[in-house]
């Protein structure tokens, strides 16, 4: 997926600098929702690897472990390479993760406040052929329920699968998943037309709803976000004075620019509409040069500009890597 390789690219350019004391639980659920979840760094003969369990921080301040996990990628002969790790996925709400169990190496959907496991059931469980576990990067509806499977090798298209009954829709093979729209009912996905430009498309289990060559004023920006109705998609506009703008999907119009003033040192990574009038914003926070501190979780009013804050934190020392809710 486009957006899980972008945040990956990021987060291993920048460096981790913000040490964080929390309490720490060895395992199990709890009551606070995920802000991140993040592996330890080790040394190892001048270098740093992965190391350790999966790690949840909570809202609360806590600290809870994955153990069932699987950490490290796995090898074609059955071993695993102790210097690459696999990429679970957040739930934006920060409720649910998915990942492959270690013991297994099947793909589940847990719980972090009741500790429930649901494995992801039928076809979709299962690896087409040829491919590992590497392969395949997930991405997790806002609430959970809606499981994104989509297979970086290959012309395997993505499977969009309802968790709970394990049924799933397909996506076109080329399409770069955008993300899901608030409830979860639809996604969008960016192609790229004959001509090089940009193609905007939503789409849901009965199929494709809209789709547009999108102008230049939409283009080349980021974060997007589609809404409930599969045809309003937010794009985040970044610059010196950072806006947002309402794009159309099924007329081909943009509304005008909502000017927002962001806090210091914070850029946009992620966005979903909350409600028809209500975006959330997830932030990175950098210092001076360029060293990502940790982050922040705010709405935007769309028709006003104006932006309050929800939650905001800092990151641990010594991080491998880090993923956000939704990425």
């Amino acid at each position: 997926m486009k957006k899980r390789a972008y945040a990956a690219a990021v987060l291993t350019a920048l460096a981790v600098v913000s040490p964080v004391a929390v309490a720490e639980a060895s395992t199990g659920a709890a009551s606070s929702p995920a802000r991140y979840v993040w592996l330890k760094s080790c040394p190892k003969a001048g270098y740093t690897v992965p190391c350790g369990d999966w790690m949840v921080s909570r809202r609360d301040g806590s600290t809870t472990s994955i153990p069932d996990a699987q950490v490290y990628q796995v090898t074609a002969s059955g071993g695993v390479n102790r210097e690459t790790s696999l990429q679970p996925a957040l739930s934006g709400d920060g409720r649910r993760v998915a990942y492959f169990t270690a013991s297994t190496k099947k793909l589940v959907v847990r719980d972090l406040v009741s500790g429930k496991v649901h494995p992801v059931r039928g076809a979709a469980a299962k690896l087409p052929k040829g491919l590992l576990i590497n392969d395949v990067d997930t991405l997790l509806s806002y609430d959970g329920k809606q499981l994104a499977i989509d297979y970086v090798q290959g012309k395997q298209p993505t499977k969009v699968v309802d968790v709970a009954s394990g049924s799933y829709y397909t996506l076109p093979f080329d399409a770069a998943l955008q993300g899901f729209s608030g409830d979860g009912s639809k996604v969008m996905v960016t192609e790229t037309s004959d001509q090089n430009t940009t193609i905007f498309s939503s789409y849901d289990a009965d199929g494709e709803l809209n789709s547009q060559e999108v102008p230049q004023v939409v283009d080349d920006n980021y974060p997007l976000a589609l809404a409930d109705d599969g045809r309003s998609v937010a794009v985040f506009i970044e610059g010196r004075q950072a806006a947002v703008r309402t794009y159309d999907l099924s007329s081909d119009s943009v509304g005008p620019p909502v000017k927002l003033t962001m806090p210091k040192g914070e850029r946009a990574n992620k966005l979903v509409w909350q409600t028809s009038d209500r975006l959330l914003l997830w932030t990175y926070r950098n210092n001076a040069n360029g060293d990502v501190l940790g982050g922040g979780l705010r709405t935007i009013d769309v028709d006003t500009g104006k932006l309050t804050k929800v939650d905001t934190w800092s990151l641990r020392s010594n991080l491998w890597i880090w993923w956000l809710p939704g990425e």
